[in-house]
């Protein structure tokens, strides 16, 4: 059975303590609900009647934000629920563009990936920006020095390339 926009606002409030009351500016102004699906994302009790606010929520902008924001903390089998109860296909495929750069960001190893070159080309700003500040891997780390999307991407790469280099055992044992 689904539930109201009213009734997915109210439990999520109740869950995390707000005052009874007029929930009204809730169901009318999408900046207090967002501030209300802020909360609910620092606490895995309300994951339930999130998934349910995806589907009810009336700002498409609001719905895939919850999406992209819960995306990071799930496992990799259960990402496509949220992104298929998106109302729009241009959210669904966005969220799920994101689910998949999740799982390369998330992976043991993205060197293997570089071996087809559209590959790396294919990867949003957002991921290369988070392999950029995060990855360990030397292969994927030159690559984005030399074809990074953007200068920051380049020189975040560049940046880590170089710490990597200086904090390796060869480094300290010259």
């Amino acid at each position: 059975m689904s539930r109201s926009l009213g009734q997915v606002t109210a439990a999520l409030a109740h869950r995390l303590g707000a005052a009874p009351g007029d929930l009204s500016g809730l169901l009318h102004d999408e900046h207090e609900r967002w501030a209300l699906y802020r909360r609910a994302f620092d606490d895995p009790a309300c994951l339930p009647d999130l998934f349910d606010a995806v589907a009810v929520e009336p700002d498409p902008s609001v719905a895939l934000g919850i999406v992209l924001q819960v995306l990071g903390g799930l496992p990799p089998d259960e990402r496509a629920a949220w992104t298929d109860r998106l109302g729009t296909e241009r959210g669904r495929a966005y969220a799920a563009r994101r689910a998949r750069e999740l799982g390369i960001l998330q992976s043991a190893s993205v060197t293997a990936l570089l071996q087809d070159a559209s590959v790396p080309e294919s990867w949003s700003d957002w991921l290369q920006l988070r392999l950029a500040e995060s990855s360990q891997e030397p292969a994927v780390l030159n690559r984005l020095v030399v074809a990074g999307r953007t200068k920051r991407i380049r020189r975040l790469a560049s940046e880590r390339e170089r710490a990597i280099r200086r904090h390796s055992p060869r480094a300290e044992g010259a």
